[in-house]
């Protein structure tokens, strides 16, 4: 039996890091996609599903009276720019509650207080949901893609192989036998195959 030597050790090790880095990547690129049509699909009711929707058309009706209203100034003005902030102040306490129990990583503190016409807090908030919306369903997605998971446990069949100790021969054809249930392609040069047999 001939033992694995160190830097074929090391050499089959890289290969494996880069073939299953490539495969990873390509799902990675799926499971992205699939997030993306996911929360392509969810965004119309997540508004609802985080149980902002009111508060939400509360501040865009605010803000609508709001821009009705700009030209009568002053008094009217105070008055419902007060009411718009009151109501982006509701919406952003209520988001950063949810961001905290649900983990997102948008923060909805940072829209404009002057609130002009083409600045809009529901823009802002409108955005950031998007955000947060896509992060959920990339989570799902990426949590329950079967390809992703299976290709995870055979990459540690892997290295199991490649760590068991056996030599070279067998190590190889383990490992080519690993890499084909992977569905990569891995050459080995048949001299080295044939010498296991």
């Amino acid at each position: 039996m001939k033992p694995i030597r160190s830097n074929e050790l090391e050499h089959y090790k890289e290969e494996i890091n880069k073939k299953f880095r490539y495969k990873a990547q390509a799902i990675e690129s799926e499971i992205q996609q699939e997030a993306q049509t996911l929360s392509d699909k969810k965004k119309p009711s997540f508004q609802k599903l985080v149980k902002v929707d009111k508060k939400m058309s509360n501040l865009i009706e605010a803000e609508k009276k709001y821009k009705k209203h700009l030209m009568n100034k002053d008094a009217i003005e105070r008055k419902l720019l007060e009411d718009v902030r009151k109501k982006a102040k509701e919406v952003e306490d209520h988001c950063n509650r949810v961001r905290n129990v649900r983990d997102w990583s948008e923060s909805f503190s940072g829209y404009s207080s002057r609130h002009e016409i083409d600045d809009q807090a529901s823009d802002y908030f409108i955005s950031q949901l998007n955000d947060a919306c896509y992060q959920e369903a990339l989570k799902h997605i990426t949590q329950n893609h079967k390809l992703r998971q299976i290709l995870e446990s055979k990459r540690e069949l892997a290295y199991n192989i490649l760590y068991s100790g056996g030599d070279i021969n067998a190590i190889l054809s383990e490992l080519v036998k690993a890499f084909k249930s992977a569905d990569i392609e891995y050459a080995v040069p048949n001299s080295l195959l044939q010498l296991s047999k």
